[in-house]
């Protein structure tokens, strides 16, 4: 970088400054965004439980919870599941998994075939205890496919991936 353009982002940025924080924050995401385009041999992905039994918002407030869920996708020879943890005993083991559906969700929104996948699971998010362990394991399935797709969702005003989602669930 030029010693201006190094100065310039060595500059301290007042709170009146928002144009340039604008520019430094866009100016980070699209590198982030341009390293997701390739596509990837591997990703692990974490998502959180979540409730939507709040009082009287009842499925109209939602919140996350600090219980995490944690999903590797890996491409392989053949296709397996492997879980540990909460419910991993009762976890489909097949392609009914809706991590899996997630995958294929993303794989489809890329236009790309879907190859053969070897899942692992760390599970600490109860099963059927209404925290979201379904919803949390579709979207880590749609996430860790598009990253492995090199897939890009537009992020505003669209709302893709909630859209991907809620067509699943």
């Amino acid at each position: 970088a030029s010693s201006s353009q190094q100065d310039e982002d060595d500059a301290i940025l007042f709170p009146h400054n928002h144009e340039e924080k604008m520019r430094r924050r866009i100016a980070a995401r699209v590198a982030v965004e341009e390293d997701n385009q390739i596509p990837r041999r591997s990703v692990t992905v974490r998502v959180p439980a979540t409730s939507a039994n709040v009082g009287p918002g009842y499925d109209c407030v939602g919140m996350a919870v600090d219980l995490w869920s944690e999903v590797t996708v890996e491409r392989a020879e053949e296709f397996s599941i492997s879980a540990e943890g909460e419910g991993a005993e009762q976890m489909p083991k097949d392609e009914s998994n809706l991590m899996v559906t997630g995958v294929k969700a993303a794989f489809e929104a890329a236009n790309k075939p879907m190859p053969k996948l070897r899942y692992h699971v760390v599970s600490r998010i109860p099963f059927a205890r209404g925290l979201g362990s379904s919803s949390a394991a579709i979207v880590a399935g749609i996430i860790a496919g598009l990253i492995l797709a090199g897939h890009r969702l537009p992020c505003w005003g669209s709302e893709a991936l909630l859209q991907i989602a809620a067509s699943i669930e």
